[in-house]
């Protein structure tokens, strides 16, 4: 049987390669094939200039995406292989002035059934700003060379203002090709901006989370012909580039695909680094799963269960909205990114390595380029999921990391011993001190490390689904004592109400901060005749005792009774 799938295969080859070779690429840059694995003997083959695995690869079916050149390449080397059929798409275009007209003068945008002309979704970006003023501002993170720009949309209570919130971020379509997410991203934005204030769920968040999102990341890839139309999208940006493989990979370093890096690469890059990006998700098509890191690592991340927990809580999330069948593709929707295929260059793994982020690549739709009228349902299905993965930004440990003497904010890596792997720490914000780290239920033990200042350890316990705050002080290497010498040197003991200090004439102690195990500051009390007073709503438990004096700065652990 397999011997007349094999000659099947190959027949259908000789005939794509003898009858359509050359046609298959005259108005397209690169198309879908479809590859047997048992039929090849060494995959390394497959790894090639213009061939790219696709979405929809499982063990026994490689989906492959190629140029005219990786064509000739399988066909040069007996790679058996069918070209995928390509399903008509029912596209429904609308310009600004269709859209208003739909909408006819409401609050809140219509669910799309339609995708809007390039002109209609640059001025709705701008609409937004112009209608939410206060908690909306719109980002053009890069003006391309073809004139379409690179627009996010800044959601927050205080947008020129640096608080101690998580940088979120939702982007989507960075293939031009897979557009299920781009209408329904500017849905999103529109969903949160236009129910402020009267949703309470949804205000916390915008008050409480620094939010992006960038409804279109590759406008070149899914305007190919003019501004009027995404019929003919592609994959590719306007230089024929695959935008996610394109990016520095952890493994194999600087570009991995062998192009020079791209307007939009960079772009997304300087912009990651402007303005802090602690969790986010990147929405394709072509499947329905969700793939978390890593794509290019076979072995599991630090945060390996976390990311099945959220994942699986998208998915289940979504099954709750959604007929049977939908993202259930893999492991009912969820897949380690290199268990579902090898991938090197891709964004996901980029943020998560390289700039302490974490993010997972959201496959929305088992068709790239849906019909329209299907677009409300992808709505449907995802809107509560997409709410629940933002609110994922609050949970785990956060807190600020500043200088004991001067207050000022510490850039300091968050390390958790025995765990962290693979650049899986943190750092904390040299502008504001502020770090998150998203953290399963569970004890652990974290140190605090920065140049030229003392370490710091303590343990968290983290509960799930909730906020563990962990406000640090590091001390100057070159003025402060170690604990172990301040130990010796000071005595700290209870006496009812009072903690008592008994420390050699050299040291005179001025203040005495108390921290919870937790690391959150409970009391800070000025020393008065070698004591303070506990203040009385101080629960009975082991605490940090942190001394501060005319020469040393430390401390150590005390019962209070």
């Amino acid at each position: 049987m397999r011997l007349i799938v094999s000659i099947f295969f190959l027949l259908l080859s000789a005939f794509s390669y003898c009858q359509s070779y050359d046609q298959l690429f005259n108005d397209k840059y690169g198309v879908e094939v479809l590859v047997d694995v048992n039929t090849v003997s060494d995959l390394s083959i497959i790894q090639h200039e213009g061939i790219t695995i696709d979405h929809g690869t499982t063990a026994e079916l490689l989906n492959l995406y190629v140029t005219k050149v990786g064509l000739g390449h399988l066909i040069e080397n007996d790679i058996v292989f069918r070209i995928k059929d390509i399903k008509p798409v029912n596209i429904a275009m609308k310009s600004y002035s269709d859209i208003k007209r739909i909408n006819k003068g409401g609050a809140c945008l219509p669910v799309f059934d339609f995708y809007p002309s390039y002109e209609a979704y640059e001025q709705l970006m701008l609409d937004f700003e112009a209608q939410y003023p206060d908690i909306c501002q719109i980002i053009n993170i890069k003006t391309l060379s073809s004139g379409r720009k690179l627009l996010v949309a800044h959601i927050g209570d205080n947008l020129g203002i640096q608080e101690n919130e998580p940088g979120f971020l939702y982007t989507s379509s960075m293939h031009g090709d897979e557009l299920a997410g781009f209408p329904t991203m500017l849905k999103f934005i529109d969903h949160l901006l236009c129910n402020y204030g009267t949703d309470e769920r949804l205000t916390e968040l915008v008050d409480h989370v620094n939010i992006f999102i960038n409804p279109l990341a590759n406008p070149n890839g899914a305007y190919t012909n003019d501004n009027s139309s995404v019929f003919g999208a592609r994959r590719e940006n306007g230089s024929f580039v695959d935008l996610n493989r394109n990016y520095p990979d952890p493994k194999r370093g600087e570009n991995p695909d062998g192009r020079s890096y791209q307007e939009e690469t960079l772009s997304f890059i300087k912009f990651s680094e402007d303005y802090r990006i602690d969790l986010s998700c990147n929405i394709h098509g072509g499947i329905e799963l969700l793939n978390y890191p890593w794509d290019t690592y076979s072995q599991r991340h630090a945060d390996d269960n976390w990311w099945i927990k959220v994942c699986r809580n998208y998915a289940d999330t979504v099954h709750s909205h959604a007929p049977l069948g939908y993202l259930d593709d893999e492991d009912n929707g969820v897949t380690n990114g290199f268990d579902w295929f090898e991938a090197a260059g891709t964004r996901q793994d980029h943020i998560t390595y390289f700039k302490g982020g974490r993010e997972f690549t959201l496959e929305i739709s088992s068709v790239k380029l849906i019909d329209s009228d299907m677009l409300p349902n992808i709505w449907a299905y995802n809107k509560d999921a997409l709410v629940n993965y933002l609110n994922e930004s609050l949970f785990g440990l956060r807190g600020t990391v500043t200088d004991c003497q001067t207050g000022l904010p510490i850039k300091a890596e968050i390390l958790i011993e025995n765990y962290d792997i693979d650049n899986s720490s943190v750092f904390s914000d040299s502008l504001d001190g502020r770090y998150f780290r998203f953290l399963g239920e569970g004890e652990y033990l974290v140190t605090y490390i920065a140049e030229g200042y003392d370490t710091m350890v303590q343990v968290y316990d983290i509960v799930d689904k909730s906020s563990t705050f962990g406000d640090v002080e590091l001390c100057p290497s070159d003025i402060s004592m170690t604990i172990d010498n301040i130990v010796s040197n000071v005595h700290f003991t209870q006496e009812g109400n009072l903690i008592r200090i008994t420390a050699d004439n050299t040291i005179q102690p001025y203040s005495i901060q108390i921290y919870s195990m937790e690391g959150r500051l409970i009391q800070e009390s000025k020393v008065v005749d070698m004591s303070i007073s506990l203040n009385n709503n101080i629960p009975l438990g082991l605490y940090y005792l942190k001394l501060q004096s005319n020469n040393v700065s430390g401390g150590k652990m005390l019962l209070l009774k």
